[in-house]
């Protein structure tokens, strides 16, 4: 699901009519700044969106577990789901271009993109689709030589962007529970 996730972000900014081009054709890509040195990364001159941390969100942790299930208007059972988690992604989007210039054009280009596109959908189905949402999030200035630090040290143009709300749900059928129709009550006697 994160890698769909991120996916989505990488076919937004290569969008063929808004995005990021050049001559070489696509140039955002999805994997780990860390490795922009590697001369086998086929890094040089990408954009590159890198996952940096996943945390759950915890307002959407106590969220019903039971869903009603209907016949015409007629409630006919509970089905107890599994709990989603919800996450929030904490995404680094990296210029490791050859010329400064072009890095920071293309910084720039990618915060109009998530701008003007900060909710995004995801899924094919309606009961499968959810959206999320891109917002740029900042960082001090020790924090970001931190993280740069922890990445290899090269700083380069980038911009911290947290998207939320993903859900994740397990891909297995709920537990059916039926309605309790009748209540027998069994009289004790006290002495």
């Amino acid at each position: 699901m994160i890698d769909n996730v991120l996916n989505i972000l990488k076919n937004k900014l290569n969008d063929s009519e808004n995005g990021l081009k050049d001559q070489d054709g696509e140039i955002a890509v999805v994997d780990d700044i860390a490795k922009h040195e590697d001369d086998t990364s086929g890094l040089d001159n990408k954009v590159v969106i890198t996952l940096l941390s996943v945390e759950e969100e915890s307002t959407m942790k106590n969220t019903p577990r039971y869903h009603q299930v209907k016949v015409g208007d007629i409630p006919v059972r509970y089905d107890l789901e599994s709990a989603p988690a919800y996450l929030n992604l904490y995404v680094m989007i990296s210029a490791n271009r050859a010329r400064y210039s072009n890095a920071l054009i293309n910084i720039s280009k990618v915060i109009e993109i998530f701008q003007v596109n900060n909710v995004l959908e995801y899924g094919s189905t309606p009961e499968t689709s959810f959206k999320f949402r891109i917002e740029l999030h900042p960082i001090p200035f020790e924090q970001l030589s931190y993280v740069w630090g922890l990445l290899g040290g090269k700083v380069m143009p980038s911009a911290l962007y947290k998207i939320s709300v993903i859900k994740i749900a397990p891909e297995k059928d709920p537990v059916k529970i039926g309605l309790i129709d009748e209540v027998h009550i069994k009289s004790i006697k006290v002495d």
